[in-house]
């Protein structure tokens, strides 16, 4: 099964499960339709719904109804996952300055052992590699920024087209 249509199961079991826990009459929950998320990570805005006056009130009570579906589910989500988060990172502030403290003996002996040539080859790779990690750090943050503003300007182009339509009267 592709990942798109397990997501599209498990979207509609949740509707279910929730639309049982919520009371609604024989647990029938509204028709959910998953929204595609571009490859850059960005779901369709508000936006994309379609204008059409017939049936607007009922469309704006399934929408209203998928707002409290989502908010109940974040909620739902965030009361069982806050709480593993927070055992996270009382386990990493427990153990990573212990980790760290052998991490660095350990490494101090290495070295010991090593001719001063070795150490000082050493320490001029790591010096080179670092300055290589600088920079491949500053062009990703480039190319983030590149396709951030791409996205941006291809949005506002298609809510320009949007506005036009609107203003059109279709």
């Amino acid at each position: 099964m592709r990942a798109s249509s397990r997501s599209a199961v498990l979207a509609t079991l949740v509707a279910g499960a929730l639309a049982a826990a919520l009371g609604w009459p024989n647990g029938a929950a509204r028709a959910v339709t998953p929204v595609p998320v571009s490859p850059g990570g960005v779901a369709p805005g508000p936006h994309t719904m379609p204008d059409t006056p017939a049936g607007g009130d009922d469309r704006k009570a399934q929408i209203n109804d998928l707002d409290q579906q989502i908010k109940a589910l974040r909620e739902q989500y965030h009361s069982q996952l806050d709480p593993l988060q927070a055992q996270i990172k009382d386990l990493r502030e427990k153990f990573d300055p212990q980790i760290k403290t052998l991490e660095d003996q350990r490494r101090d002996l290495v070295e010991s052992g090593k001719a001063p040539a070795v150490q000082d080859l050493d320490k001029q790779e790591a010096s080179e590699l670092a300055g290589l990690s600088d920079q491949e750090k500053a062009e990703i943050d480039r190319v983030h920024q590149h396709y951030a503003d791409a996205r941006k300007d291809v949005q506002a182009k298609y809510q320009k087209e949007r506005d036009a339509l609107r203003t059109n009267g279709h």
